[in-house]
């Protein structure tokens, strides 16, 4: 008795030290202190688990990133020392929102279709961003308060992952449908 107890104590602490080199990681790779809250991955696809990207591609999560001049504006005037350039979120396509669209628009598209010039995407799930948009580039210093703003202000999130549903020709200017 006193032996399988001894083991269950040794396995019970390995699990959290296991769970504990876990966090350590995954703290590193999103780039979140102590008190900032890891992101929820329970909508990735599995196999981002185990591999770098899905299998016979070479993209983060999804095959494209969509993301608007209104969110960068938001995040901006809510850290007006820190520089949201696009550049630092690497989207697959920009979006210019007509009229007086503000805030953080994206997170609403999830679940939903969009058109863009002839092609047609499926708004799969908010882009959880990692410590990649904290570094240099360019002409754009190292700089963590760029995260910090969005895991406190938008929810760990900016810009959404999508796929193609209809594949189509798009252009600079096209016109963007909420479906």
């Amino acid at each position: 008795m006193a032996r399988a107890a001894g083991r269950s104590s040794r396995s019970l602490s390995a699990r959290r030290a296991d769970q504990a080199d876990l966090e350590t990681e995954l703290r590193s790779i999103f780039g979140r202190l102590p008190d900032e809250p890891l992101p929820d991955l329970a909508s990735l696809p599995q196999e981002l688990f185990e591999f770098t990207s899905p299998l016979g591609t070479y993209f983060d999560a999804f095959p494209v990133h969509l993301l608007t001049t209104a969110s960068l504006r938001a995040l901006g005037e809510r850290n007006p020392g820190a520089r949201f350039d696009r550049r630092r979120f690497r989207p697959n396509l920009l979006i210019e929102p007509l009229g007086d669209e503000r805030g953080l628009l994206e997170p609403g598209w999830c679940g939903r279709r969009l058109r863009i010039g002839e092609a047609v995407f499926t708004v799969t799930m908010p882009t959880v961003r990692c410590v990649m948009t904290t570094l240099a580039a360019d002409d754009l210093p190292k700089d963590p308060s760029v995260l910090r703003t969005i895991v406190r202000d938008g929810n760990q999130n900016l810009g959404v992952y999508a796929t193609v549903e209809q594949p189509g020709r798009v252009a600079v200017g096209d016109t963007v449908d909420l479906l």
